[in-house]
């Protein structure tokens, strides 16, 4: 994700937002939805699973880039 550095309060209400998407399991189901399952409308299944690190990024949410 991309914003304005100079919006600390903003940027409160997004990490909020996402962290609560992660770690209800809804962003999970989301990636499966796309990434996992066929594609409407012609129905084409990327195969792509989540990875176990993206897995624990779900479960312990950061705004850290990844190395």
């Amino acid at each position: 994700m991309m914003m304005r550095k100079d919006d600390p309060a903003f940027k409160a209400v997004v990490d909020e937002a996402v962290a609560k998407l992660e770690t209800s399991g809804e962003a999970l189901k989301i990636f499966e939805k796309w990434f996992t399952q066929p594609i409407p409308p012609k129905n084409i299944n990327l195969e792509f699973p989540a990875t176990e690190d993206l897995k624990k990024l779900y479960a312990e949410p950061n705004d850290k880039a990844l190395q």
